[in-house]
Protein backbone atom coordinates (compact mmCIF):
# COMPACT_ATOMS: atom_id res chain seq x y z
CA UNK A 1 0.00 0.00 0.00
CA UNK A 2 1.63 3.04 -1.06
CA UNK A 3 0.53 6.24 0.73
CA UNK A 4 1.41 9.56 -0.20
CA UNK A 5 2.21 13.09 1.65
CA UNK A 6 3.39 16.10 1.21
CA UNK A 7 6.90 17.55 1.58
CA UNK A 8 6.62 19.25 4.26
CA UNK A 9 4.81 16.63 6.39
CA UNK A 10 7.52 14.26 5.25
CA UNK A 11 10.13 16.47 6.59
CA UNK A 12 8.42 16.90 9.73
CA UNK A 13 8.20 13.74 10.38
CA UNK A 14 11.69 12.89 9.12
CA UNK A 15 12.91 15.53 11.64
CA UNK A 16 11.20 14.17 14.66
CA UNK A 17 12.33 10.31 14.24
CA UNK A 18 15.39 11.86 14.46
CA UNK A 19 14.83 13.83 17.38
CA UNK A 20 13.61 10.01 19.32
CA UNK A 21 16.39 8.51 17.77
CA UNK A 22 14.05 5.96 15.83
CA UNK A 23 13.88 5.45 11.78
CA UNK A 24 10.89 7.28 9.86
CA UNK A 25 9.01 3.59 9.32
CA UNK A 26 9.04 2.62 13.09
CA UNK A 27 7.63 6.66 13.64
CA UNK A 28 4.69 6.17 11.46
CA UNK A 29 3.90 3.31 12.68
CA UNK A 30 3.78 4.23 16.11
CA UNK A 31 1.98 7.39 15.70
CA UNK A 32 -0.91 5.35 13.14
CA UNK A 33 -1.35 2.42 15.63
CA UNK A 34 -1.85 5.09 18.43
CA UNK A 35 -3.91 7.20 16.31
CA UNK A 36 -6.09 4.01 15.20
CA UNK A 37 -6.27 3.46 19.10
CA UNK A 38 -8.40 6.43 19.50
CA UNK A 39 -10.44 5.87 16.76
CA UNK A 40 -11.71 2.57 18.16
CA UNK A 41 -12.03 4.38 21.09
CA UNK A 42 -14.42 6.86 20.04
CA UNK A 43 -16.06 4.39 17.99
CA UNK A 44 -16.58 1.88 21.11
CA UNK A 45 -18.22 5.05 22.87
CA UNK A 46 -20.46 5.96 20.10
CA UNK A 47 -21.81 2.45 20.17
CA UNK A 48 -22.16 2.63 24.62
CA UNK A 49 -24.04 5.78 23.66
CA UNK A 50 -26.45 3.93 21.44
CA UNK A 51 -27.00 0.87 23.28
CA UNK A 52 -27.38 3.10 26.71
CA UNK A 53 -29.79 5.47 24.42
CA UNK A 54 -31.95 2.08 24.12
CA UNK A 55 -35.42 2.18 25.40
CA UNK A 56 -35.21 0.33 29.13
CA UNK A 57 -37.54 -2.30 27.65
CA UNK A 58 -35.52 -3.41 24.53
CA UNK A 59 -32.12 -3.34 26.31
CA UNK A 60 -33.98 -5.57 29.09
CA UNK A 61 -35.02 -8.48 25.66
CA UNK A 62 -31.19 -9.02 26.27
CA UNK A 63 -30.74 -9.77 29.71
CA UNK A 64 -28.90 -12.65 31.02
CA UNK A 65 -26.68 -12.34 27.54
CA UNK A 66 -23.59 -10.24 26.31
CA UNK A 67 -24.41 -8.24 23.70
CA UNK A 68 -22.55 -7.37 20.52
CA UNK A 69 -23.17 -3.87 19.27
CA UNK A 70 -21.49 -2.99 15.86
CA UNK A 71 -22.67 0.31 13.91
CA UNK A 72 -25.60 1.00 16.21
CA UNK A 73 -27.09 -2.61 15.68
CA UNK A 74 -27.14 -5.49 17.81
CA UNK A 75 -25.51 -7.48 15.82
CA UNK A 76 -24.79 -11.21 18.04
CA UNK A 77 -25.49 -12.49 21.76
CA UNK A 78 -24.42 -15.11 23.42
CA UNK A 79 -24.80 -15.64 27.23
CA UNK A 80 -20.67 -16.59 27.08
CA UNK A 81 -18.70 -13.41 26.82
CA UNK A 82 -15.65 -15.09 25.77
CA UNK A 83 -17.01 -17.37 22.86
CA UNK A 84 -19.35 -14.00 21.68
CA UNK A 85 -15.58 -11.96 21.68
CA UNK A 86 -13.93 -15.23 19.51
CA UNK A 87 -17.14 -14.97 16.97
CA UNK A 88 -17.31 -11.16 16.54
CA UNK A 89 -13.60 -11.49 16.33
CA UNK A 90 -13.61 -13.83 13.30
CA UNK A 91 -16.64 -11.95 11.19
CA UNK A 92 -15.26 -8.53 12.30
CA UNK A 93 -11.37 -8.73 12.49
CA UNK A 94 -10.30 -5.70 14.83
CA UNK A 95 -13.23 -3.77 13.92
CA UNK A 96 -14.53 -1.81 17.18
CA UNK A 97 -17.68 -3.72 18.31
CA UNK A 98 -18.68 -3.47 21.59
CA UNK A 99 -19.41 -6.08 23.65
CA UNK A 100 -21.29 -5.49 26.99
CA UNK A 101 -24.34 -7.20 29.56
CA UNK A 102 -27.73 -6.70 27.93
CA UNK A 103 -30.20 -5.91 30.21
CA UNK A 104 -31.35 -2.95 31.36
CA UNK A 105 -28.42 -1.67 33.83
CA UNK A 106 -27.71 2.57 33.58
CA UNK A 107 -25.02 3.28 32.04
CA UNK A 108 -21.66 2.61 34.31
CA UNK A 109 -20.27 5.84 35.61
CA UNK A 110 -16.49 5.84 36.65
CA UNK A 111 -14.84 8.41 38.52
CA UNK A 112 -11.32 8.52 38.21
CA UNK A 113 -8.98 10.51 40.79
CA UNK A 114 -5.68 11.64 39.59
CA UNK A 115 -2.70 11.37 42.20
CA UNK A 116 -1.58 14.73 43.93
CA UNK A 117 2.50 15.59 44.89
CA UNK A 118 2.41 16.74 48.03
CA UNK A 119 5.31 18.62 49.02
CA UNK A 120 6.59 18.34 52.38
CA UNK A 121 8.66 21.82 53.73
CA UNK A 122 12.14 20.87 55.48
CA UNK A 123 10.99 21.86 59.25
CA UNK A 124 8.16 19.75 59.41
Amino acid sequence: MAVSISESLEKEIREAAERQGIGIAEFVETAMQAALSEYRERQIATESRTWYALPVGERQKYASVYVAVYRGQVVDTDPDQRALYLRIRQKYGRAPVMITEGGDHPMPVYEIRSPHLVRMNDGD
